[in-house]
C-alpha cells in the first residue's frame, strides 16, 4: 500500500511549516491515540529507545522532535539532563506542562539545530524521522551537535518485510489510524500519518546515510515484526 520507489516518498512530503501546522492542529489527543493505535507498545518502542542510548547520570541529551515531551520524561528519568527541540509550538506547550521542569523545551527545526557543537552526549527520537522531507541534512546536524562516541537512537514506523504481516500491517493502519482521527475532528492529520509511512526510506538506505553524516557502526533493529525500526549509531572521532 504504501511501497516506496526510487525517491518518490522523500519528494512528496510535506515542508517544516506545514509538519508544525499538522502537530499543532492535534496536539490534544496525540498521546492518548498513539497509545490507542499501537495498544499501548509505543511505551515500550520509547523505552527501547532509551535504553539503547545507555545514558550516565547527568549526560546532555537531546530528544529531537521532542512533541508533548514522552521521550523526554524516560530520559530525564534515566538521569540524563534532557533538552527537547521541536518545530511545533503548542507541542512545546504541552510537553512543557507535563514535564515540570524535569527538561527544557526549545523551539527550533531539525534542519538547524540552536545547539552548539558538541553540546551532547547523546540524543535520542520517537516517531520523527517519516515527517522530514529530507534526512541528509537533520543527520548531518545530529553529527555536529553530538560529541565524539555519543550514541544516538531513532526509532519509527517502518513497514514489516514479512508480506503477510506486511499485509496486515497496512490493512489495520491504513483503516483505524483515518478512523480515530475521525472521531476527534482530525481525520486529514491522520490520513497523513498513514502516508508518511511511505516517506521513510528502506532501514538500509537510512542507516547508509547514517553513515555518510558522520556516524559509526549504524543499525537498524526492526522490533515488533518489523512494525517499527530502532536505528542506532555513535559519533564518530574527531
Amino acid at each position: 500500500m504504501w511501497r516506496m520507489g526510487g525517491g518518490e516518498g522523500r519528494r512528496s512530503a510535506p515542508q517544516p511549516r506545514q509538519v508544525a501546522e499538522m502537530f499543532d492542529d492535534i496536539v490534544a489527543r496525540y498521546d492518548l491515540l498513539n497509545g490507542v493505535l499501537s495498544f499501548g507498545l509505543d511505551r515500550r518502542w520509547r523505552r527501547a529507545t532509551v535504553e539503547a542510548l545507555r545514558i550516565s547520570p547527568g549526560d546532555w541529551v537531546l530528544d529531537l522532535g521532542c512533541g508533548t515531551g514522552y521521550l523526554a520524561r524516560l530520559l530525564a528519568g534515566a538521569g540524563g539532563r534532557v533538552v527537547g527541540v521541536d518545530i511545533s509550538h503548542k507541542m512545546l506547550l504541552e510537553a512543557k506542562a507535563k514535564l515540570r521542569g524535569r527538561a527544557r523545551v526549545v523551539l527550533g527545526s531539525v534542519f538547524a539545530l540552536p545547539f552548539r557543537d558538541r553540546a551532547f552526549a547523546a540524543a535520542g527520537s520517537a516517531f520523527v524521522l517519516r515527517n522530514l522531507f529530507d534526512l541528509e541534512a537533520p543527520f548531518r546536524e545530529l553529527a555536529r551537535v553530538v560529541e565524539p562516541g555519543g550514541r544516538i537512537a531513532l526509532v519509527d514506523i517502518t513497514e514489516p518485510r514479512s508480506r503477510p504481516i506486511r499485509q496486515l500491517f497496512d490493512a489495520y493502519f491504513g483503516t483505524v489510524a483515518p478512523a480515530l482521527g475521525a472521531l476527534v475532528g482530525k481525520r486529514d492529520a491522520y490520513r497523513y500519518l498513514v502516508r508518511s509511512v511511505a516517506q521513510l526510506p528502506p532501514p538500509a538506505q537510512v542507516c547508509a546515510m547514517l553513515a555518510r553524516a558522520g556516524f559509526e557502526q549504524p543499525r537498524a533493529k526492526p522490533l515488533t515484526g518489523g512494525m517499527v525500526t530502532l536505528f542506532t549509531a555513535m559519533r564518530a572521532a574527531g
